[in-house]
């Protein structure tokens, strides 16, 4: 079961282009570099061959990588927020997957 559906790269340019204040110049370098982590993503999801403890690092590579090349595009007061809004949804990541361990996810977790 998934906790949540994902984004599109398009969502998700979207999402950070109003809580970054992009411009239209910066959310349009920054959709290729969500489509082509998605798209990465995905095939990884499909592999079959890899573990899933060889996908997990993997995936976290990805996400490094592309975060990095998006921190590229912002200047310094948007990467202060990018970085709070990373920290934030590692939290929460780290918090779900506590809660899915044990078997019951909180009730209802801060937002």
């Amino acid at each position: 079961m998934h906790y949540h559906q994902s984004m599109s790269p398009d969502q998700q340019a979207d999402h950070l282009a109003k809580r970054l204040k992009l411009s239209a110049d910066q959310e349009n370098q920054i959709k290729p570099i969500l489509a082509d982590r998605q798209q990465q993503m995905e095939a990884l999801r499909q592999d079959q061959s890899m573990s899933k403890s060889d996908k997990m690092a993997k995936m976290k590579s990805l996400r490094d990588d592309s975060n990095t090349k998006i921190e590229a595009v912002l200047n310094d007061t948007q990467k202060q927020k990018f970085e709070q809004m990373q920290a934030k949804q590692q939290q929460r990541w780290q918090e779900h997957k506590q809660g899915g361990e044990n078997g019951a996810a909180p009730a209802n977790s801060p937002s």
